[in-house]
């Protein structure tokens, strides 16, 4: 039974790869560069009408509490509204497979933080990881002649920066009494109210959402970011943070993968090496546990 169990977890983790790899060329083929804000809404809120019957399924809506409203205000501005803002603009810019290198050097970016913090003692293995994750990614961004292919690379490090702050505040902050799906629709909720007010601000045609949710590959997006979301918080839940943290081994050949299939682009000696580094730095860093104290929202 545990043989079965595992054998299920662990191929769910090679779906959750190919799907997190996916979402990265996606983002790319829907070309939303010229105003991410417009596609956000959208996308938000048909991930929000998903989360919601979810929950209303298993019988665990809750009630928002000022409190909670601003965990998950604070949680959404880093887990959805920057990164994906981030990841829309720069896609078109670069190589798909490039933009989830950068993206799966989430854990570097963490434990720097969390050194930053001191929230964990300096050992030689970790000065290792983090070495070769940074060189990594100075590679990504230096090693190509094209300044332009730089800028965007740079500016990609938002996205892996912003997950890594989400990481380690939801660690602190999370509310004890909520599981990982009602977090996940508060975080959307939350996400969306703000999107919306930020598009009243910035005065986004009505006529650009209807032309999002026209596109198919909008739709495949949508679905398989949905789906990506719950398989990560199922296998999280069952198997644990470091057998999740797996995938980054296997997202970044399928990030290539789909880079191929979908756009012809090549796997060249440059990003050979920058994946064989950030998989060094990850095998190092990945299974660390770093001790926060949790102080949950009430």
């Amino acid at each position: 039974m545990i043989l079965m169990k595992n054998y299920k977890s662990t191929l769910l983790l090679f779906v959750l790869s190919a799907l997190w790899a996916l979402h990265f060329s996606l983002v790319k083929l829907v070309d939303a560069d010229k105003n991410p804000l417009s596609i956000l809404v959208p996308l938000l809120v048909v991930l929000t009408i998903l989360f919601y019957f979810v929950l209303n399924f298993n019988n665990q809506l809750f009630k928002f509490t000022f409190r909670k409203s601003i965990f998950f205000t604070v949680a959404g501005i880093f887990a959805y509204v920057v990164p994906l803002y981030v990841e829309f603009l720069v896609a078109p810019k670069m190589d798909s497979g490039i933009l989830v290198l950068i993206v799966s050097s989430v854990p570097v970016f963490t434990l720097i933080i969390v050194w930053i913090f001191r929230l964990l003692d300096v050992n030689v293995r970790l000065i290792l990881g983090t070495f070769f994750g940074l060189v990594g990614i100075s590679i990504i961004i230096l090693g190509d002649t094209n300044k332009s292919v730089n800028f965007w690379a740079l500016l990609a490090l938002i996205v892996p920066l912003s997950y890594s702050f989400d990481a380690i505040f939801m660690e602190k902050y999370w509310p004890n009494e909520l599981n990982t799906f009602q977090v996940a629709f508060g975080e959307c909720f939350a996400s969306l109210v703000l999107l919306i007010i930020f598009n009243f601000l910035f005065d986004t045609n009505v006529s650009e959402y209807i032309y999002w949710i026209s596109l198919p590959s909008f739709w495949l997006l949508t679905f398989v970011t949905f789906i990506e979301i719950s398989l990560f918080f199922y296998i999280l839940k069952i198997r644990g943070a470091v057998f999740i943290n797996l995938g980054s081994y296997l997202v970044m050949p399928a990030g290539f993968l789909w880079g191929f299939i979908i756009f012809g682009e090549t796997f060249t000696l440059v990003k050979l090496v920058c994946t064989l580094l950030i998989i060094s730095s990850i095998f190092l860093i990945g299974n660390h546990e770093y001790k926060i104290k949790n102080t949950p929202i009430e």
